[in-house]
């Protein structure tokens, strides 16, 4: 229990230092919010007609079709680079003298991780609130608006990993951040933009197994038709599998780098 409540007060106080750090740049928040804001403003427009296709079933708003995708795009940008932070504290040595320290080597880590909850909720809030002021709507209110940060959160510490093992196994900014952009065709082959049935076939069977997908519909049954515990299910599911053999090979190349 001691190890616990130590593990928990190590991890408070790094993961403090972590979102200082991230607070200090304003630039963290823009270029997490700038992307999918201009898809949500240009593309609602620019496609507002495409609605009409079959395939879009009921759907009479792209805006609404098309605000989910941005929102888990959101969390996404906001952890797509979060292993910069462990590079730029191993090259300036103070990684080395947290190591040097009585602290758990993994507290270390988890105060890198556990913030990134929170900025990507917050990130992903952000673009949900501007997507309700320009029509889109929340039909689950409150409790759904809350949810839909709550999956946002648990969706950006899941791929997490994406960054943080290139980073830590390369130790090199270049690698991290080309590897990163991997994330951005998950999002493209997936019904952020439309749905399965106008897709290609191959893009179909790609999109069957792609966990974007099922975050993106679990935020938009929140915000369209109401609370389907079967579509939330599933993408707490797919975010548990991957979360976990993400965060162990980060684990694992954390590990490697400590010894």
């Amino acid at each position: 229990m001691a190890a616990l409540s130590g593990f928990a007060y190590e991890t408070y106080y790094l993961g403090i230092r972590t979102t200082r750090r991230f607070t200090r740049v304003p630039a963290n928040v823009v270029s997490i919010v700038f992307f999918p804001l201009i898809q949500l403003l240009v593309f609602s427009q620019l496609y507002k007609d495409i609605v009409q296709l079959p395939g879009f079933g009921e759907q009479t708003s792209y805006l609404a079709y098309l605000a989910p995708g941005q929102v888990a795009f959101t969390a996404l940008m906001a952890v797509a680079w979060s292993g910069y932070g462990l590079l730029i504290e191993y090259r300036s040595g103070y990684l080395d003298k947290l190591r040097a320290n009585p602290i758990a080597r993994w507290s270390i880590l988890a105060g890198e991780m556990v913030p990134l909850f929170f900025q990507a909720a917050m990130m992903a809030g952000v673009v949900l609130i501007v997507s309700l002021l320009l029509g889109a709507q929340l039909v689950t209110g409150v409790g759904g608006f809350l949810l839909i940060l709550a999956l946002s959160g648990l969706f950006g510490v899941s791929f997490a990993g994406v960054s943080f093992v290139p980073a830590l196994l390369t130790k090199s900014e270049q690698a991290t951040s080309t590897l990163s952009l991997l994330l951005f065709p998950l999002v493209f082959i997936s019904t952020a933009f439309v749905p399965q049935a106008l897709m290609p076939g191959w893009m179909q069977v790609v999109n069957d197994y792609n966990p974007v997908t099922y975050v993106i519909e679990a935020i938009r049954t929140l915000m369209v038709t109401g609370y389907d515990w079967g579509a939330i299910g599933t993408a707490l599911l797919s975010m548990v599998i991957l979360g976990g053999v993400l965060q162990a090979a980060t684990l694992w190349a954390f590990h490697r780098l400590a010894d």
